[in-house]
């Protein structure tokens, strides 16, 4: 299965090059914040299956990050994981 191509929206912005950098600045931060929310669950989801190793072994982020981001999915979704894995 192939993944369609990430299209990103750039006809709303502006054309004045100050402004557009304004905007560029906000169009990143509000791309970072999702994504971010993608690899937080995509570590939450390895780790409850068993297949955190795995997904530190990809290197794609420090054990630090991902065990993070695995923390914060749980507070999201109210603490109800107790791992137990040694992590």
């Amino acid at each position: 299965m192939q993944t369609p191509p990430l299209t990103v929206d750039f006809s709303c912005m502006p054309r004045d090059p100050v402004e557009r950098l304004v905007w560029l600045s906000g169009a990143k931060e509000a791309f970072d914040a999702q994504v971010n929310a993608q690899w937080q669950t995509a570590y939450y989801e390895a780790r409850l299956t068993g297949r955190f190793a795995a997904a530190l072994g990809l290197r794609l982020h420090s054990r630090k990050r991902a065990l993070a981001w695995t923390r914060a999915e749980n507070e999201r979704r109210g603490r109800a994981t107790h791992w137990g894995d040694g992590y």
